[in-house]
């Protein structure tokens, strides 16, 4: 099956959810119980556990996003319909929101990200670029959000991804 693919023009702004467009299509596409591991400053109108390194930012926890997955599954505190993954698009934007330390690195996160999404739940991605889940990790995409921002601006990416209940890797 081929994703489903959506293009919204917005212009760009600091967070992620902060442009209304994107903000309204990510609450109608969330199911269940939410994680925004990189939650940034505006609340999602969902079922929402929010967690972000910047302690300013209004969160239930303030951890580096590996950590978090790792006390999350060490604390069996168990799985999320939907996870959002949203961090700072690059080491630049890392470095000038969190005043200087550079987040988990993606890949690491996204070996251990599958342990907390619950079978058919969905993992939403962000970034400049397509970083998925992937087949081998057991994920099928279903949608591909591009938002134009016009000018000089990349466009951002948002790739959902469905986790396949007993997935044959």
């Amino acid at each position: 099956m081929q994703p489903k693919l959506l293009y919204l023009e917005q212009p760009i702004k600091r967070y992620t959810f902060e442009m209304p467009k994107l903000k309204l299509w990510v609450e109608s596409i969330c199911e269940g119980k939410v994680l925004n591991l990189f939650a940034g400053k505006t609340k999602l109108n969902v079922d929402e556990i929010r967690n972000d390194l910047d302690g300013e930012v209004f969160a239930n926890y303030h951890m580096d996003a590996f950590e978090f997955i790792n006390y999350w599954i060490l604390e069996q505190k168990g799985k999320f319909d939907t996870v959002i993954v949203d961090p700072p698009y690059s080491d630049r934007k890392s470095m000038e929101k969190y005043g200087g330390r550079i987040v988990s690195k993606f890949r690491k996160l996204k070996d251990i990200l599958p342990q907390i999404v619950n079978d058919n739940g969905i993992v939403i991605s962000c970034g400049y670029h397509s970083t998925c889940l992937g087949r081998s990790r057991g994920f099928e995409k279903e949608q591909i959000c591009l938002i134009g921002h016009s000018g000089s601006y990349h466009d951002t990416l948002v790739l959902v991804e469905r986790k396949v209940a007993n997935y044959l890797l």
